[in-house]
């Protein structure tokens, strides 16, 4: 599962899997073609899922230990932001 994966902090962090995690928290998913409330329904879940994922992140004490591996291999101005916090 991807949520535990970035929150096994013991390996080097999957960078890409975070950059998709901030965006998802950031900003949801941009579709125009969003219309149906079952769909919007999943994109609320989406960004409260990837919410959760990030601030159980930033309480992890041991998350620090990451931040230059991510600020190294992230392209992502939102994910620099995320590990600088």
């Amino acid at each position: 599962m991807a949520a535990e994966k970035l929150r096994d902090l013991y390996q080097p962090i999957d960078v890409p899997l975070l950059d998709s995690t901030v965006a998802a928290a950031f900003y949801g998913t941009r579709s125009k073609e969003m219309v149906e409330f079952l769909f919007t329904l999943y994109i609320i879940m989406q960004r409260t899922a990837a919410d959760q994922i990030l601030r159980e992140l930033q309480n992890n004490p041991d998350m620090w230990l990451q931040v230059m591996h991510i600020l190294q291999n992230t392209q992502n101005l939102n994910t620099n932001f995320f590990a600088l916090q």
